[in-house]
C-alpha cells in the first residue's frame, strides 16, 4: 500500500481527531495520558484501514461494488428485524451483542453474495441495449446513424498464430498488408505461459513474446494492441465477437476455431492453410527423386521429404536410407496438420 502525500495527511487527521475526541470525552485530567495515546492509536488504525478498503475497493468492477452495497445494505436491514426478535428474549448486553454479530455476519454475506450475484448478471449488456433502445426512440425521425467504417482491411491475430511464428515470415515478404490488431487478452494469456511452472509452456511463451516484439518492428504502424476486452466470455467467443465489431479477418492456425468463425460469418486467414497452398504440387503418377532418411512406422518402409517439409512415406523404401532413390507417387493422405506423400520405388 503506498502512501502519498494525500493519504498521509488523512491518516494524520484521524490521528489527531482521536486524540481530541478521548481528550474531550473520556476526561484526560482524571484518566492521564494513556486516553490520548489511545485515542491516537485508534484513529491511527482507523485511517490505515480505510486506505486499506480504497486499495481493494480500485481493483473491484463497478458492479460488484454496487451489488456489495445493495447486499451490505440487505443485511443490515434483516439483522435489525432478526434483533427485534431478540428482545423477547433478552435485554442489556446481550441483546447488544446478538444484534452486533448478526449484523456483521449478515451484513458480510450480503456485502460478499451480492457483488458476486451482480457482477455475474448480464446488467452491463442489458442496460448498453436499452440504451441503444432509448437513443433510437428519442432520435426518431432523423437520421439513421452512420454505421462505423471498418477498419483498413483489418486483421486480428490470436494466440497459436503468434506461437506458431511462421506470420512472422509472412510479414516479412509484404504479403500482410492492413491493420493487425493484437488484443490485449491474447498478449495475458501469452503472459501467463511464459510464467508457467512447466519449462515446456516456460519457453513456449518466451519465445512468443520474442515473435510478438519481431511482429511489431516488421509492421511498424500497422501493429496495435486493442484493449477491447468481453468480461466472463471464452478466448474463441472473444476473437469472435472482436472480429464481428471491427469487421476484421483473423489469422490463426487453430483449425476448430476456424470452422467456428464459418458458422458467425467472420473471414479467417489460417496460416496452416496458407502454407499448404504454397507446397509443391504433387499427384498420383508424378516421379520424384529424394533422399531417404530414416525408416517408417511400417514394415520395410522409408521416409524422405520434399523440399517445402512434405513429408514422402516409401514402401520397400528402407534398404535405401542414406541414399538418393528415384520413386513415383502412389496416393496423397490430406490431414489438418498436412500431407504425407506415399510412394514406391521407380524400378
Amino acid at each position: 500500500m503506498k502512501l502519498s502525500k494525500f493519504r498521509a495527511l488523512f491518516v494524520s487527521a484521524t490521528t489527531i481527531i482521536g486524540v481530541i475526541i478521548f481528550y474531550l470525552y473520556f476526561y484526560f485530567k482524571d484518566r492521564g495520558w494513556w486516553m490520548l495515546l489511545a485515542g491516537g492509536g485508534l484513529g491511527f488504525l482507523l485511517g490505515i484501514g480505510t486506505l486499506y478498503l480504497e486499495d481493494i475497493f480500485k481493483r473491484l468492477a463497478p458492479v460488484k461494488l454496487i451489488g456489495g452495497a445493495i447486499g451490505l445494505a440487505l443485511g443490515l436491514f434483516l439483522a435489525r428485524l432478526i434483533s427485534n426478535f431478540f428482545e423477547i428474549f433478552t435485554q442489556g448486553v446481550w441483546q447488544v451483542f446478538l444484534y452486533t454479530m448478526s449484523a456483521l455476519g449478515l451484513g458480510y454475506l450480503g456485502a460478499v453474495i451480492g457483488g458476486k450475484t451482480l457482477a455475474e448478471l448480464p446488467i452491463l449488456d442489458f442496460l448498453e441495449k436499452l440504451g441503444e433502445r432509448l437513443l433510437a426512440k428519442v432520435s426518431f425521425g432523423s437520421k439513421p446513424p452512420k454505421s462505423p467504417k471498418p477498419k483498413r482491411n483489418a486483421k486480428v491475430i490470436d494466440t497459436s498464430a503468434i506461437i506458431d511464428g511462421r506470420i512472422v515470415e509472412v510479414a516479412k515478404t509484404g504479403w500482410l498488408d492492413g491493420l493487425v490488431f493484437v488484443p490485449r487478452f491474447v498478449v495475458e494469456e501469452i503472459q501467463t505461459l511464459s510464467d508457467s511452472t512447466d519449462p515446456a509452456k516456460r519457453a513456449k511463451g518466451k519465445r512468443a513474446l520474442e515473435l510478438l516484439q519481431e511482429l511489431k518492428e516488421v509492421l511498424r504502424g500497422d501493429f496495435r494492441i486493442i484493449d477491447q476486452d468481453y468480461k466472463n466470455l471464452p478466448t474463441d467467443e472473444k476473437l469472435i465477437k472482436l472480429c464481428a465489431e471491427l469487421q476484421a479477418k483473423l489469422i490463426t492456425t487453430d483449425y476448430n476455431l476456424n470452422q467456428v468463425c464459418k458458422l458467425y460469418d467472420v473471414e479467417v486467414l489460417n496460416v496452416n492453410e496458407l502454407f499448404l497452398a504454397l507446397r509443391t504440387p504433387v499427384k498420383p503418377g508424378d516421379q520424384l527423386t529424394i533422399q531417404i532418411v530414416k525408416e517408417g512406422k511400417e514394415r520395410d518402409q522409408g521416409v524422405g521429404y520434399l523440399d517445402d517439409g512434405t513429408m514422402v512415406v516409401v514402401e520397400q523404401g528402407r534398404k535405401f536410407i542414406g541414399k538418393e532413390l528415384e520413386v513415383v507417387v502412389a496416393h496423397l493422405l490430406h490431414t489438418p496438420s498436412g500431407r504425407i506423400v506415399f510412394a514406391q520405388p521407380k524400378n
